[in-house]
């Protein structure tokens, strides 16, 4: 070993020579590192209390990427740390692959940053115990559900480490999420550790290291605790916004039909007297009164309409302005039997809305038209201050319009997480 040296906010360096191909290793930390990965030759040594290095195993060069080089520096988790170690590992028996990154923080502590498929994951021990459920942990904050299980393989490793990373390979891992965290229980006859861990944004990582966002692998994919872009904050004040506006809608309703009661203005019956064209005589209803401006719902029936069609064509006339509302309905019901099977078509009933009309006095005219030679019976039923039930309909359709969207992409979201999980098909086999 040689001379240690100060740099930057994080503790003084030192550097020691590879056994194998003498490369010069710069480490930091000097107290407590006992394990070493060459950059050059790939070697991983142990060598400590000034004994003899003693090599462990060679790796492979790996092919992995090095984005946060050894001695990289930066501010993450209102802490300053050093990049000191990378591992890069394999889960047992696929070609799933990330890469860790081991920081050394000023405080002498250690964390990680760990990346797969362009997501990061800022991970620290927790320094407590929970209790390991079948398919989830309760921790004081909030509760996981497994995500994963799996045995990791070291293929390379660089730099720096306190612990002999090669014994990682006998740990069963167990991944809990809660998206945009996780809990990590790592396990074995001899460790039972847990670990606590966040999402990190591509833009979080940037400004913590002084880079280039773009200087960092794309994400591929959603990431096993990334948040969606509904996030449990958003998420909830989407759907308390909406239900807000639901109940100040269903309040105005009530206040409505309080303040302006609906009120049958007329109801009466009519019978057609076709001609040999089936021009019916029109019909002028008695006056009545409309206090507004208000809506007025026009009820048109024929239940003795059968196989037959009646149209009327409606005048509402204002007394004393002359101003006139014009609308025309058709009635049409068709009944038979067909190989056997009935059928029906049409409606014997209609109805139409007349919006804002005001105060005044009124009566109706009506033109009947229906085949000739058949008289219909038919009725008319007037009311003002109806709750239109349809236009309730139309404003919670549209209030639940975002809403809606939004479920459909967080499950599409979640379904795109869950379908990288890796506890579905272990119970499978």
């Amino acid at each position: 070993m040689t001379d240690m040296a100060t740099s930057g906010q994080t503790p003084p360096s030192a550097t020691l020579n590879c056994p194998k191909c003498q490369t010069e290793i710069t480490y930091y930390d000097v107290a407590g590192s006992s394990y070493y990965g060459c950059p050059n030759c790939h070697a991983f040594f142990q060598y400590e209390y000034e004994k003899s290095p003693y090599i462990l195993t060679a790796f492979s060069n790996s092919a992995s990427p090095v984005v946060l080089p050894i001695g990289t520096e930066g501010y993450l988790n209102s802490q300053f740390v050093r990049v000191v170690g990378f591992i890069h590992k394999r889960e047992a028996g696929t070609t799933y692959d990330w890469v860790e990154y081991m920081l050394f923080q000023k405080d002498g502590r250690y964390c990680q940053l760990a990346e797969y498929d362009g997501h990061w994951m800022f991970i620290e021990p927790t320094g407590k115990m929970y209790q390991d459920q079948a398919n989830f942990v309760q921790t004081e904050e909030r509760q996981y559900k497994i995500f994963s299980r799996y045995k990791a393989e070291v293929i390379n490793a660089v730099g720096e480490f306190d612990w002999n990373l090669l014994n990682d390979e006998q740990l069963t891992i167990s991944e809990y999420i809660q998206p945009p965290y996780m809990v990590v229980h790592e396990q074995d006859q001899q460790r039972s550790d847990w670990y606590k861990a966040r999402y990190v944004k591509r833009s979080e990582l940037a400004t913590a290291f002084g880079m280039a966002e773009k200087s960092l692998p794309p994400s591929v994919g959603v990431g096993a605790i990334e948040p969606s872009d509904a996030n449990q904050e958003a998420w909830r004040a989407t759907w308390a916004i909406t239900g807000l506006a639901l109940v100040l809608i269903l309040v105005m309703q009530v206040v409505l039909m309080i303040v302006r009661p609906s009120k049958e203005l007329i109801n009466q019956s009519y019978d057609t007297q076709p001609d040999s064209a089936g021009v019916s005589k029109p019909i002028i209803t008695p006056s009545f009164d409309v206090q507004g401006p208000t809506s007025l719902l026009i009820d048109l029936s024929a239940n003795n309409l059968t196989n037959h069609w009646l149209e009327l064509s409606i005048t509402l006339m204002n007394e004393k302005s002359g101003r006139v509302y014009e609308v025309s309905k058709s009635l049409e019901y068709y009944e038979g039997v067909e190989s056997g099977e009935s059928w029906t078509e049409g409606s014997r009933t209609e109805e139409a809305i007349l919006s804002r009309v005001p105060s005044g006095r009124y009566h109706m005219n009506i033109y009947p038209v229906s085949e000739k030679n058949q008289t219909i019976s038919y009725a008319v039923r007037v009311r003002q201050n109806k709750g239109l039930g349809s236009n309730l309909v139309l404003f919670v359709l549209l209030l639940a319009i975002y809403p809606i969207i939004q479920v459909f992409r967080r499950s599409s979201f979640e379904s795109r997480r869950w379908a990288n999980s890796n506890i579905e098909n272990e119970q499978a086999e």
